[in-house]
C-alpha cells in the first residue's frame, strides 16, 4: 500500500500530470508538475466534458460501428473494448485541453499518471489512501496549500466511500428483491 501513490515513472522521472479520479463524483484532482511551481487543481467533469465531448464520442462510435470488416461478428464482439479505448483517449484529450495542453503530435503528449480512487481498497484502506494522496500533494505544494488539499481530499474520499456504500446497498436490495439480472436462488439454473 505504501507504493500505491509512487509519483516516479519507470525511468525515474516524475510525470507531468497526475489525475486523481473519484468515479462516483463529479470532481477530480489534477496535479500539474509541468511548470517550475507545480499546482493542484480541483476540476469538475461538467466543465471538461461538454457538448463537444459528447459529439466527438458519438462521432467516433459511429465510425467504429460502421468500420468495414470482413468478420462482422468478431467486429461487433470487440466493440466494447474498442469503444472503451476511444472514450479514454477522447476524455484524456479533453482533460489536457482544459489544462491548456494541445496535443498535435505524440511528442506533445505529457507523461500522465491516473489514480482511480474507489473500490475495495478505498473501503478497506481509506486512511492509507488519504495519507498517500496527501503526501503526493504535499510534495508539490506549500504547507498552507497542503492543509487545504488534505481537507479537500478527505472530503472527496468520504463522499466517494458514501456513494459506494449506497450503490452497494441498492445492488444488494435489488438482488434480494429479484429486480437484478444478478439475482440468484438455490433452485434456479440459467442454462
Amino acid at each position: 500500500m505504501e507504493q500505491l501513490f509512487n509519483p516516479k515513472l519507470p525511468g525515474g522521472g516524475r510525470p507531468d500530470i497526475q489525475l486523481c479520479l473519484f468515479p462516483h463524483l463529479p470532481e477530480f484532482l489534477v496535479i500539474d508538475s509541468r511548470e517550475e511551481n507545480p499546482c493542484v487543481l480541483l476540476l469538475n467533469t461538467n466543465d471538461v466534458f461538454d457538448e463537444e465531448f459528447y459529439r466527438t464520442v458519438e462521432s467516433e462510435f459511429s465510425e467504429t460501428l460502421r468500420a468495414s470488416s470482413d468478420f462482422l461478428f468478431s467486429h461487433f464482439m470487440n466493440l466494447p473494448v474498442t469503444i472503451e479505448e476511444s472514450v479514454r483517449v477522447i476524455a484524456m484529450t479533453f482533460i489536457l485541453d482544459r489544462l491548456g495542453i494541445q496535443v498535435d503530435n505524440e511528442d506533445d503528449i505529457p507523461a500522465v499518471v491516473v489514480y482511480v480512487v474507489s473500490g475495495g481498497a478505498l473501503t478497506s484502506h481509506a486512511g492509507k489512501i488519504l495519507d498517500g494522496l496527501s503526501d503526493l500533494i504535499g510534495s508539490v505544494s506549500n504547507v498552507a496549500e497542503s492543509d487545504y488539499w488534505a481537507e479537500t481530499l478527505a472530503n472527496l474520499i468520504k463522499r466517494e466511500t458514501d456513494v459506494m456504500q449506497q450503490v452497494s446497498e441498492q445492488q444488494m436490495e435489488d438482488v434480494l428483491k429479484g429486480d437484478s439480472p444478478d439475482y440468484f436462488t438455490l433452485w434456479e439454473s440459467r442454462n
